[in-house]
Formats: C-alpha cells, structure tokens, sequence
C-alpha cells in the first residue's frame, strides 16, 4: 500500500485515451449512471478529483452483438446512435463543466473556461462503416477510431490466439480508411488490431497514430498487447499508448496494482522511450478491482509512479504525450 501524501508534487493534469463509460451509462437500466453520478469507475466529480483535463469517451458498438438484453440495440449503427443522443444530452446536461472537443485548440479554450474537454471517439469500426465511412462519423463528432475490436469487420481483423487471423490485416476498404482518416483529422487507433492490421497502419501512415488502451506483450504475454516491435514502431510515427488498467492485460494478479501497472510503464519507457507512454484507463470497461480505486484514485496512481519517473516524466505521461498526438492529428 502506498502513501499517497509521501510526496509534495500537484496533481497531474489527465487525459484519458479511453473509457466506455458512455456505453455504460447508455445502458444503464432507469439512467441510474450519468456523468454527474456513476456507480462505475467515472463521473464528473471524480474526474475532477482526480485532476481531468481531457476524457476520450468511447462508443463501444461491436460489430456482433454481445448481450441479447441490451438497451442500446444489436447492429453496431443503432448502438453508435444511442450512445451518441445520450453523450450529446449528458453534455448539455453537464455543460458547466464538461466541454466536446472538434479541433486541438477546443481543449485550451475548455481549460480556460474551467471546463473538462470531452472527445467523442469509436470502438469497433463498424458503425463507421455502416454509416459510410470516415466523412460521415466526422460529421457526427468522432475524431478517434478504433478499427477492429474483437470481431473481424469491413475493416480488417482483431487480435486473436488463432495465429492466422493475428496475420491478417486491413481490407481494402480498411486502408482506404485509414489514409482518409488522416486527411480529415482523425485518429487511427490500433488497439483491438490484429499484429497484420497494426503493421498494415504502420505503413499507411506517415504520422501518429495511437494504441489507446494496450499494454506491452513482453511483460503480459496477451495478443491485446504491443510487442517491442510495435512499440518501437509507434514512437517512429510519434505515437503513443494508452496504459490499460484491466487486470487481464497487466499481470497474473486478479487485481490491477500499481506496481503491475509500473512494470509496463518501465519496460515501454526502456524500449520506445518515454514520449510514447500515456494512459488509456479502459474505465467502465473493465470488472477487475484496481487498487488505487476509479478516476478519483489516479492521483495516487501518478504519485507511487514517482519512485521511478522524474516529474517531468510524468507530465508526459499524464496527458503532455497524448496532447501531443491530438494536436498532430485532430489540428
């Protein structure tokens, strides 16, 4: 147990490259969970709390259907539909204190309105597909795309313990999506990607793309995370990665501690250098327990993370790294 008063250094500023809370909320039965007061990991005062500067708040629409007692539907577009009416309402709603995010220079002018920056972003992209294409979830608000989740689509193929499909890539309506993406200013986000998909990114792209919510596969050996070679690979582009919170893709303990967390720090540090480390929490999409808590609790997560990062370290780390990406590819 660490002691979160041990050192005298300010909160850091966050930004998270990834939490499902919309979705949670969305399906939440009676709206008990909204952005001002969740039973899960995330709500606005714990996000003030904890020191937000920028959420990425992700639409989860896979492109199977999951549950068949969802409230949110079944084909990927209907989901994305309903997710998006109940984030559009929840920022009217919380409009005091949490702002949308379209272009880079929205996140300064949210902070100096004392504001939380909230971007709209897409896991599984199915729904942008559907709705057909890159140009059409533009104009609906997304600015970050996660091409696969854990289903193939008309993209390409998700990471999978079956080795010939962790080979296959994008399909030519994935590559086309990706080069379009970049022209609009879009982030491509590899995280869910089959190896195939993320070395087909890595081609396409001459800039920065980023792994929102992934860890490194030399410390958990999980197709859900980055080799050395990706990860070397994401900071040539000037990318980064998400930290990833889930316990599944951190370490044999059933429980996401902080020195699990730490051990993937380090190692991403040492392979590709700490201007690709960021965090990607995966709030609300995750069922493990997390010793430092929710949102609330990054604080303390940052601070512990101090015995072996410099405070300038952790400034990249908390959201210097991320907003670095965002102003390259959202401008």
């Amino acid at each position: 147990m660490y002691d979160i008063g041990m050192h005298t250094q300010a909160n850091y500023p966050i930004v998270d490259l990834h939490c499902d809370t919309l979705t949670f909320g969305a399906d939440s039965p009676g709206g008990k969970d909204r952005l001002a007061k969740s039973r899960g990991h995330l709500d606005i005062p714990r996000m003030q709390a904890g020191g937000a500067l920028l959420q990425c708040f992700a639409v989860f629409a896979p492109a199977e259907p999951l549950r068949p007692d969802t409230l949110l539907g079944k084909d990927p577009l209907t989901i994305f539909e309903v997710c998006r009416s109940w984030y559009e309402g929840e920022l009217l709603e919380n409009r005091e204190t949490l702002a949308p995010v379209f272009v880079f220079e929205d996140i300064e002018k949210n902070r100096q309105a004392g504001k939380i920056s909230a971007l709209l972003t897409l896991e599984d992209g199915a729904a942008m597909a559907a709705m057909g294409g890159p140009e059409a979830a533009y104009e609906k608000g997304v600015r970050m795309v996660a091409l696969t989740w854990n289903f193939p689509n008309a993209l390409g193929f998700p990471n999978s313990q079956d080795p010939a499909v962790m080979e296959r890539g994008l399909t030519d309506l994935g590559r086309e999506a990706v080069l379009r993406m970049q022209t609009l200013g879009m982030v491509v986000d590899v995280s869910h990607l089959s190896d195939g998909g993320f070395w087909d990114v890595a081609r396409l792209l001459q800039g920065p793309f980023l792994a929102s919510h992934s860890n490194a596969r030399a410390i958990k050996d999980h197709t859900r995370n980055l080799t050395d070679d990706q990860l070397r690979a994401l900071a040539d582009h000037g990318g980064a990665v998400g930290l990833n919170f889930c316990s599944a893709f951190v370490g044999p303990e059933a429980e996401t501690t902080v020195e699990g967390l730490l051990r993937h720090a380090q190692h991403i540090r040492q392979v590709a250098g700490v201007e690709t480390l960021a965090l990607g929490s995966d709030f609300d999409g995750i069922s493990n327990a997390l010793e430092f808590g929710d949102y609330a609790g990054l604080p303390r997560l940052l601070r512990a993370f101090e015995k072996a990062f410099t405070p300038r370290e952790l400034e990249l780390i908390s959201h210097k790294n991320a907003l670095r990406v965002l102003r390259d590819c959202i401008p």
